[in-house]
């Protein structure tokens, strides 16, 4: 199960904030929560590119987790916040850097959740192996990933789980009407339904994927970036 993508804005003093990572810089510790779940898969990529095996990175990525989890906010004053990748990148280095302490370290908050197995297939499949080359390429995949996911689920629970496996190769735009009436047919649909359909999922996977990019960055002005050098990290 993916990490969930909130409904809305977390609040902090009934403030609202713009993004997920906003509301972490200012001491919402659910938000910084959920975007370490979401972000685990990226850093234990990294610590693996970097030599850990694969039991060390995991340790490590729960340990660097926890550390960040349990102290304060980062100062803005102080550090550049403004872009959580390149946030997490820099205090990667600076873990490292450190010596890798000991990932038994008592003390810590909460670890996060994510799929160990899956992180280790997914860099295995990497043929990058510079770790920040490697960290990009994971973040920017695992963002298109979550939004598939999170699609899939919407749609089966508009009854419409048989679609599903099909409206992913609508995305790329290309094709004609042959396409269309091939799919109707297989999945029993309406060629104007299955239209209606593509329209909703193709709408709906950039409505997920901007949230999920935004909730990465301090500012509004920052997405339209940010989302540029996703996509370009992911092809």
């Amino acid at each position: 199960m993916p990490p969930p993508i909130p409904d809305e804005m977390p609040t902090v003093a009934s403030k609202p904030h713009r993004s997920l990572w906003e509301a972490a810089l200012v001491g919402h510790r659910e938000a910084l929560v959920l975007l370490a779940s979401r972000t685990a898969p990226s850093v234990y990529a990294w610590l693996r590119a970097n030599g850990s095996m694969p039991a060390e990175a995991v340790a490590r990525t729960e340990h660097f987790f926890g550390r960040l989890l349990s102290s304060e906010p980062p100062d803005p004053n102080e550090e550049d916040v403004e872009r959580l990748q390149e946030f997490l990148q820099r205090r990667l280095s600076a873990y490292v850097a450190a010596g890798l302490p000991d990932a038994d370290e008592k003390g810590l908050e909460a670890r996060p959740v994510f799929d160990r197995a899956q992180a280790e297939r997914r860099f295995l499949r990497e043929t990058q192996r510079d770790p920040d080359d490697v960290f990009t390429r994971r973040w920017a995949l695992g963002a298109l990933e979550l939004t598939v996911e999170t699609l899939r689920e919407e749609f089966t629970n508009d009854g419409k789980a048989a679609l599903v496996p099909y409206l992913q190769q609508f995305l790329s735009f290309s094709g004609g009407e042959e396409r269309y009436a091939e799919v109707a047919e297989k999945t029993s649909t309406s060629i104007s339904a299955l239209h209606v359909a593509v329209f909703r999922y193709r709408q709906r996977y950039r409505e997920i994927l901007r949230r999920l990019v935004g909730d990465t960055v301090r500012r509004e002005d920052e997405v339209d970036s940010e989302l540029t050098k996703l996509l370009v990290s992911a092809s």
